[in-house]
């Protein structure tokens, strides 16, 4: 009984105690040390999603800003385009037509053969002129157009009319498909009725 007895010596609980106590503390530290630390990234997170939507705020309203400017000048440019058309118009009312006549030439030739032309001329309150002539008939159909303009120049200038009273003759030639001897010719006959009347361009 007493060897027996010897063998079964009681088991001391305290240290072991102690070693799953200190066990269960490092569980427990690890566990807040990860917790602070996840939620530590997750408040970072969500300060820069923070950042970021005020940042894009931001940029809309300066976007909102920017788009409110433009629509500001394009509101003052369509005004000051509609006061320049309403200008063009009452000067082309008052002065083109009136004060300002234009005279259109042009003097075309055919493209399968250049030999044949069309001359035409057309100008306010006067029937047009047109003629088709060949370079054997160029000559004359050219002293018709001259012709032609002298009468309409007479018909709508008066010599020593006052400023307020004078009529300005334009003449102007159309640059597609003339033959350049045909742009001479013009250009000749321009040159002379300009020597020859003092209000024609």
């Amino acid at each position: 009984m007493k060897r027996k007895n010897r063998s079964s010596a009681p088991i001391e609980l305290t240290p072991l105690l102690d070693v799953i106590f200190i066990i269960l503390f490092i569980v427990i530290i690890s566990n807040a040390l990860n917790t602070k630390k996840v939620t530590a990234e997750a408040e970072s997170e969500a300060a820069e999603a923070h950042r970021e939507v005020k940042l894009l705020e931001s940029e809309a309203a300066a976007k909102d800003q920017e788009i409110a400017s433009l629509a500001a000048q394009i509101f003052d440019q369509e005004a000051m385009t509609a006061q320049y058309e309403q200008r063009i118009d009452e000067l082309e009312g008052s002065v083109i037509g009136r004060r300002v006549k234009i005279v259109s030439i042009s003097c075309i030739y055919d493209e399968a053969d250049t030999t044949r032309r069309r001359l035409t001329a057309a100008a306010p309150d006067a029937e047009s002129f047109t003629v088709d002539f060949t370079s054997d008939t160029a000559e004359m159909s050219f002293g018709r157009l001259n012709n032609w303009l002298e009468q309409y120049i007479e018909n709508n200038t008066r010599a020593g009319a006052d400023k307020s009273e004078r009529v300005i003759i334009v003449l102007s030639v159309g640059s597609e498909r003339i033959l350049k001897r045909d742009r001479e010719a013009l250009d000749r006959i321009i040159a002379g009725l300009e020597a020859k009347y003092d209000d024609v361009y």
